[in-house]
Formats: C-alpha cells, structure tokens, sequence
C-alpha cells in the first residue's frame, strides 16, 4: 500500500550478493541490506531484494540497477550462439589480434594458445569472410557480394546461430556495406539479434572487431535479462524509471541502453567509481584523491579518481586478447575477494583466487556446504570478523568450520590454521596493492596526494595493510561501504557518448571540419537524452580528440575544453596536445603532424540532487566488547571493538581495534587512528 513517499532504489548485483541502497527523496533516510545473488536469474534476487526493503512498491520513483549478465556470460562462455560476418581475409583477426601474448609462466611455452583460440566466443567455423571492400579514404573499392551474404543468412538458422556480428573493414568511415548486409540478415533471419559498427563507429580495427562481436555474444543474454526484469518489475505494481549503469558511468533507459549490452558488463564496478567521484566533489573525505579498492566476495575493482573526475579509457581488456573499444570507466578487477578460495598450486604455492566460493556453497564458515578456505574464513580465524556481528547478525559465521578448513588446507604446506589464515589474508592484500601500483606509481602518479577509499564489504578489513603496503597515509571507509556501488548508482548521470573516427591530421581537418563534426555529434547525443525524457536546458556536453603524432601507433585521449573552434581554437588545440606529450612522456615531436584517430562527445544529464542524507547523532557508549585480533603477522591479544553507528566526530579510536557496522569491518592496526567526520566518512590516519 502507498504511503505518500518518494524512494530512489540503486540495486547492485556482484558475484556473491545483491546490495539495496534505498534514499528518501523527502527526508534523507536511508535503507541498506544484502541479499544472496540468483543465478541464473538475477531478477530473482533483485525482487527479493526491493520486497526486503520493505519499501512499498507504489512509493518507488526510480531504481538505478547494475547487474552481471553480460560478463558473466563472457567468463564462463555460456553468451549466445554467434556467427561474425567480416570482410574476406580477415575472419581471423579475432584470433590474431595484435600478435602480442602477456608476460608469465607460460611465455615460452610452444604450446600456448590464445585465449580466443581456446575459448572462443565466436568459433572459426562460424566466421564468413565476405566479399566486399572499403578503401582507407571511405570510398567503395569492392561492391558487398549481396548473394553472398544471402546465402550466409540463409544457413544461418539451420546452424542454430542466435546473434550476427558484422564488422567490416573501414566501415567506420562508411558503413554502407554493413547496413545492407545487416538487412539482408534480417530479412532472412528475422529472430537473430544483429549487432554492427554502428554500436561505436571508430578505429583500431581488431578492438572494433572485438567489441562489435562481444556486443552479439552478449546481446541475448542481457537484452532478455532486461525484459524480464522490467516486467517482474511491472507484476509487482512498480510504474516509476527503471535505468541501467553502463560503463561510460552513466545510466540509460531500458531502451537505450537496449541497442549496446556489450557497454553494461561491468556496471556495477562503475558504480562505486560513481560513488567516489561524488564523494571526492562532495565531501573531500581526506585528500580529494583516491584509489578507490572495492572488495567484493568474488573479485576487487580499483580505480584512481584524480581532482573529482571521472577515469576513463577507451580501451577495455575483458581477458588477454579479447580488448574492446569503448568510451568506458578505466576500473580495472584483480581476482581476489573476500569469496576467493585459498589454495596450493600444482608447485606447491600458496594462492588466493581467482577462483570463488560464490554464494553457494559460499565460505566454509557459512555452514552452507563449503569445505576450501576463503579470505572470510582466514578473516574470521583472525578475529577481523565478528561471527554474530556478520552482516549485521542476519548470517552467524561458524569459526570451526573456517578452522577446519583452513587447517586441512595448511597441512599440504606444514603450516597450521593460523599460520595459513595470515598468509592468505596478507597474500591477498599484497596482490591488491600491486594491482593498484599499475594503475597508479606506474602511471606517474604520486601517492602521496592520494587517500585510499574502501569499500565493498570487505575492502575495509582490508585496507590498512594494502595502505601501509603503498605508504598511503590515510584510508577512508565511506558510508554504508557495503553498498557503497549501489549508492554511487543512484548519483550517476543519463549519459550518451558519440564518436566518428576521420583519421587525418590536424591541420588537414581544419577548424570548421572539426567544429562540424563536433556539432553533430553532439546534436546526436542530445536527442538520444531527449528521447530519455530529459528536459534540453539540463544537458551540457564535453568534447575530446583522440590524438598522436604522425608515425605513432597508438593515442590519446585529449579533452578540448572549446564551446567553438576557429583558427585560434586549432592552435589551442595544438598546444594541449603538445602539453599533453610533454607532461605523460617528458617530450614533445613539434615538428611532426598531429593525427587526429577519433572525435567524441560525450552529453549528460544530471538526475534530480537527492535530499540531504539524514545524520543520527551517536547515542550510546560504541565500545561494544573486546576480541582477540591477529592481523599482519602481529598477535595483538584482546582488542576493542566498536560499533561506527555510535562513533560521533568527537570521537578517537586507537589501534588495534576493530570497528563494526552493518555490512561491513573495519580493522585498525598499532599506531593508526580513526575518526567520523563532519559528512559521516570513517577517516583512519596511519601512524608510523
């Protein structure tokens, strides 16, 4: 029954549970809670979740929803049944791909396949070269084979092929051949799902390829997804906005986002870079800078937000080989969670991940039918975790069990359960702060004006070892870290990207070619917010180049900060991109031609500000017991813990200690100090 309230929903689906953050719009009040993922039907759990919420389904305005459909189905290659349509001699560049292979135990190995090659998401059987050509200038140079294609179209239902990948070569620059076949495929085969350049009409040929192909794979797989949530949703009397995080970390309706599934494979992820941009523009939280480290059960997504802004990439690697070209969140995953299973390698090595409890069986310590050792169950035999404070006392963890585990496990190495629990959970932490040097020191960047921002539900118990680990001097843990992604859902923008690829210098594009192309571009992303309900005084649009110097293979994404471009706004171009070399590389090629790969705008819309988020004064003494505390290799005896809810901002907690809320644990070693601040962000300052 309605109750005259006004609720946001931001619903997170990960690999172990599905997190629900619901926001008043009236008074601030917020809701949380975490229900186990479904699988295969992640809707199942994202109704179970909205009717935990207790929320009366007539009161909910919008749900803003992040889900795993899609890699899911690419990581265990269960997407559809795909057939890729390419231009003749070169059916196999899936395969090839760029010729380069990663570094690692098996890099001279004679036998190693590429990944594509032993896990195919489209098989080479089901790859038709075409006959047809596009020149390097756009112009026609072989006319489409429409017989051909025909003939293709008309096997294609016999084989049982459910989606049709058609990526032909320079058709970024005219897309002619690729829409006549995409009609002919369709009259032929009027069920198959098709996908072409059109999803993202640019360079790099191979990635083009990758991503067009990846977007039919998945294509079935999400767009039914959706189908079905939205009219599970509708069977249960929701009427209000149903939007989908995609990765250019903004959201989109059903229907648009409809039309390029490959962009929503990792949404969630994107949403608690969301959350972090928000909070670094909004609060601060320490420096304003952040690596940003969401532990889930499964695997760790991390991030640098620098200044407020969004990361971005418009390169995405889903595995070795398979690298997509798309306007996406630069998130990158380390497997390793708090799910992770601990494990000896066939060299006798101790190891974490990548495979995952999940939610069923679920660590040891559930009682849920898990026998291996997980980080929860190395966390629990350490005293990071509380047994009945899990999860806010919904699940009672089971220390013998994790022991026991844990200690069949350790026996393989000589270890016992303790010794093997405090490898792992510092193995684990090691491996995340190596992952966040790549995308950090490795990338000029100084940390030391950066904070690390945890979350998820185990980034927190873990943080201050992967802190220490990088010489941070500070970690916040935001509010609700649990769902902390599904909250950074909810503040997300409607966001559209277009993008044409010229592929011709500077100078020879002009400004009023280049102020052209960006006025269309922008024309296109605008209607496609308008058609999304938005009103056009509330759309604003960023422009950016993808550049190099002449000769060069690869560019770079270069923002132009220019509402117009005359002559003068060329050279200003010039100039940032030569700033950019100089700053990035310690060197500028002046003298060369500056190539111009991609031009794109991205437009967005900002959703309506959410009431202000309701504070609780703290009441009540938050020392709520004392636990023993193993962490680091350190046996610190009985520690205190407490409970945040009861934290106020005059407060002090000293290492060791343990803070505990909901869906979340924070642990806290020697020296370092934690506070709540001003907008409710756990602060903890490491000491020396």
């Amino acid at each position: 029954m309605a109750t005259g309230e006004r609720w946001w929903l931001g619903i997170d689906v990960g690999g172990t549970f599905t997190d629900l953050v619901a926001i008043n719009r009236t008074t601030g009040e917020i809701k949380e809670l975490k229900v186990l993922t479904t699988r295969p039907h992640q809707e199942d759990g994202v109704l179970e979740a909205v009717t935990e919420s207790g929320i009366a389904v007539a009161d909910i305005d919008e749900i803003v929803h992040g889900h795993t459909q899609g890699i899911n189905a690419v990581l265990s290659r269960t997407g559809a049944h795909t057939a890729l349509l390419a231009t003749a001699g070169h059916r196999d560049l899936l395969d090839l791909g760029r010729m380069d292979r990663e570094f690692g135990p098996r890099l001279y190995d004679p036998t190693w396949l590429r990944p594509h090659q032993e896990r195919p998401i489209v098989r080479r059987r089901d790859r038709y070269g075409i006959r047809e050509r596009i020149g390097y200038d756009g112009a026609p140079i072989l006319p489409l084979d429409e017989d051909q294609v025909r003939e293709v179209a008309g096997s294609l239902t016999a084989k049982g092929v459910e989606a049709v990948a058609i990526c032909f070569m320079n058709s970024y620059l005219n897309d002619e051949h690729e829409r006549r076949a995409a009609a002919i495929v369709r009259e032929e085969c009027p069920e198959i799902y098709i996908q072409t350049s059109a999803l993202y009409p640019v360079t790099k040929e191979h990635e083009r390829t990758t991503t067009v192909a990846m977007d039919a794979y998945v294509g079935p797989t999400v767009t039914g997804y959706l189908s079905r949530l939205e009219k599970r949703l509708a069977d249960i009397g929701f009427s209000g906005s149903l939007w989908i995080m995609t990765m250019n970390g903004g959201v989109g309706s059903i229907r648009e986002t409809s039309n390029s599934p490959v962009f929503q494979l990792v949404s969630g992820p994107v949403g608690g870079v969301a959350g972090a941009v928000q909070l670094a523009r909004t609060h601060g939280g320490g420096t304003g800078n952040y690596l940003t480290m969401d532990v889930g059960g499964t695997s760790t997504d991390i991030a640098a937000v620098r200044e407020g802004s969004t990361p971005m990439t418009d390169l995405w690697t889903v595995e070795h080989g398979l690298v997509m070209t798309m306007p996406a969140v630069d998130v990158q995953s380390v497997g390793s969670g708090a799910g992770s299973l601990i494990h000896v390698d066939e060299l006798g090595t101790l190891r974490v991940g990548p495979k995952s409890a999940q939610s069923v069986p679920g660590p040891a310590s559930y009682g849920r039918g898990g026998t291996e050792p997980t980080i929860t169950d190395a966390c629990l035999h350490l005293g990071i975790l509380q047994p009945d404070l899990f999860a806010g006392g919904s699940l009672r963890l089971r220390p013998e069990l994790a022991e026991q585990a844990l200690a069949t496990v350790g026996a393989q190495l000589g270890m016992s359960a303790t010794e093997l629990a405090d490898g792992a959970y510092r193995l684990a932490c090691s491996d995340m702060a190596g992952a966040l040097r790549s995308i950090s020191t490795y990338r000029g960047l100084d940390l030391r004006e950066f904070s690390l921002l945890a979350f998820g539900a185990a980034g927190p118990m873990m943080a201050i070892q992967v802190a220490r680990e990088l010489g941070l001097g500070s970690v916040v843990v935001p509010r609700h870290p649990g769902e902390f992604s599904a909250y950074g859902l909810i503040s997300s923008d409607l966001r559209v990207t277009k993008a044409v690829s010229p592929m011709d210098t500077l100078t020879a594009l002009g400004a009023q070619t280049l102020e052209a192309e960006f006025s269309r571009l922008s024309a296109e992303a605008r209607a496609d917010l308008l058609n999304q309900g938005v009103t056009e005084s509330d759309v604003h649009t960023t422009r950016e180049i993808f550049a190099m110097y002449a000769g060069q293979t690869w560019d770079n994404r270069i923002p132009v900060r220019l509402d117009h471009i005359d002559d003068d706004g060329l050279q200003e171009i010039a100039a940032s991109v030569h700033d950019f070399y100089r700053q990035r590389f310690g060197f500028t090629a002046e003298e060369l031609p500056i190539m111009v790969t991609t031009i794109e705008v991205t437009a967005a819309a900002a959703r309506p500000a959410e009431a202000p988020r309701s504070t609780v004064d703290a009441e009540g003494e938050s020392l709520i017991r004392h636990a023993p505390l193993r962490l680091a290799g350190r046996d610190f005896g009985v520690v205190p813990v407490h409970d945040r809810a009861r934290l106020s901002t005059l407060d002090r907690v000293h290492g060791p200690a343990i803070i505990v809320e909901q869906y979340a644990t924070t642990a806290i070693d020697e020296g370092s100090v934690a506070r709540i601040d001003a907008s409710g962000n756990l602060i903890v300052h490491l000491g020396e």
